[in-house]
């Protein structure tokens, strides 16, 4: 945690902040959307963005994406397929849309990604709502801090695909880490997002 929040600029906005982040990652928010379009998700620990990629295309990191403007990505409501676990309740589940709404990103079968069984593969696909490896369950390390960037505020999000137990990491390219528990201290595991939305 003292990796993500070592700027500290606290404004009086922190309590709109902290109602912004129950909204979006806490157990009994089930009723949560969230609609966050034309964002770049960036690696907290590599500062890549995940790749826009074409259909077929494994799931990766691209370099300088933020000075370049490019690879941007779409988060949109899924229909929930279920809740993550007991301790987390139901988070606000998305699609991530890498591009347009046609391509998505969907987590492979256990045992199929670079860290053998603990591991998927990820992959860019056609969008379906119906496919539960598409669907991801939105968490929060840390509250958002102003931190200047005109496109808004800094999250620190996490993803969670409840369909194959896996956390979106971005450790060896992109792969799902087989957890019950996505860590909140794991930098590889935690997406940087730049908005002023918040979910509905």
């Amino acid at each position: 945690m003292r990796k993500l929040l070592r700027h500290h600029i606290w404004k009086p906005v922190v309590s709109l902040l902290a109602l912004m982040t129950v909204l979006v990652g806490t157990a009994g928010t089930a009723s949560a959307t969230i609609s966050w379009p034309h964002i770049q998700m960036v690696n907290q620990e590599s500062q890549q963005c995940l790749y826009a990629g074409a259909i077929g295309v494994g799931g990766t990191t691209v370099p300088g994406c933020m000075a370049r403007g490019t690879e941007w990505i779409n988060l949109y409501p899924a229909t929930p397929r279920e809740a993550w676990d007991s301790t987390h309740g139901t988070y606000a589940q998305v699609l991530i849309e890498t591009g347009d709404w046609t391509r998505c990103l969907a987590t492979g079968d256990n045992g199929s990604g670079p860290n053998g069984p603990m591991s998927t593969f990820t992959l860019t696909v056609q969008c379906s709502e119906q496919d539960p490896h598409q669907v991801w369950a939105m968490w929060t390390a840390a509250p958002p801090q102003n931190v200047g960037n005109p496109a808004g505020l800094k999250h620190f999000i996490g993803f969670y695909n409840p369909a194959t137990h896996t956390c979106l990491d971005g450790g060896w390219g992109v792969y799902g880490f087989y957890a019950s528990d996505c860590s909140k201290t794991n930098s590889w595991q935690i997406w940087n997002i730049y908005t002023n939305l918040g979910s509905g």
